[in-house]
């Protein structure tokens, strides 16, 4: 009876070692391939998320080239059309200038009869006509209005019978100046156009 209980003592003992050692087996195989493709798992989210990312940066740079390639079309598509504008501005100041002798030498009186255009500006006229174009030259003999606003501004000690004095400014030296200023503004007109037209075109 003693040793045929032993031996089943014995017997439960070493099956449950060999239970255990099974267990353990099992669980130490079983975590390394847990272990395993945990790590297979996180070596494929990092390649992901490089991947991604990699994508992302390409995308934003091909954005940004096409961006500023957009920008330079429309500055090249800007400045050649400013300068076409600026161009036709030029040619129409000569034409203007050519008819200005044409325009400012006679004139036909009611009768149809032609006369030679006597037209008088006073030193002050001059001067109030230049200060208005911004200029202050102080050397003043109210003798010019130059073509592109060049001219004088009245001398604070002109007396008012100075001023009412005729100037040698003819008709035509008006004109001129006229002429000269309208370019001027026009092209001032065409560069403020032309920037907005930029601007309005960079807008997505």
């Amino acid at each position: 009876m003693f040793n045929f209980g032993g031996i089943n003592t014995f017997g439960v003992l070493l099956s449950g070692t060999l239970l255990s050692l099974a267990w353990w087996h099992g669980y130490t195989q079983g975590e390394r391939r847990a272990t395993q493709r945990g790590d297979a798992k996180i070596s494929q989210l990092r390649e992901t998320f490089v991947t991604q990312e990699k994508q992302r940066a390409e995308q934003a740079a091909q954005a940004l080239q096409q961006r500023f390639a957009r920008q330079v079309a429309v500055a090249h598509t800007s400045e050649r059309n400013y300068l076409a504008h600026v161009a036709r501005i030029n040619a129409e100041n000569r034409q203007l200038k050519r008819q200005i002798d044409d325009v400012s030498h006679d004139f036909f009186d009611k009768k149809g009869q032609p006369h030679a255009v006597s037209c008088v500006f006073t030193r002050g006229f001059v001067q109030h006509y230049n200060a208005a174009l911004g200029v202050s030259d102080a050397n003043d003999s109210g003798a010019a209005a130059a073509p592109g606003g060049a001219g004088n501004t009245p001398q604070p000690t002109a007396s008012a019978g100075e001023q009412l004095r005729a100037s040698p400014v003819t008709q035509r030296d008006i004109l001129a100046n006229i002429t000269d200023n309208g370019q001027q503004c026009q092209v001032w007109r065409a560069q403020v156009n032309g920037l907005l037209d930029y601007i309005e075109g960079l807008t997505p």
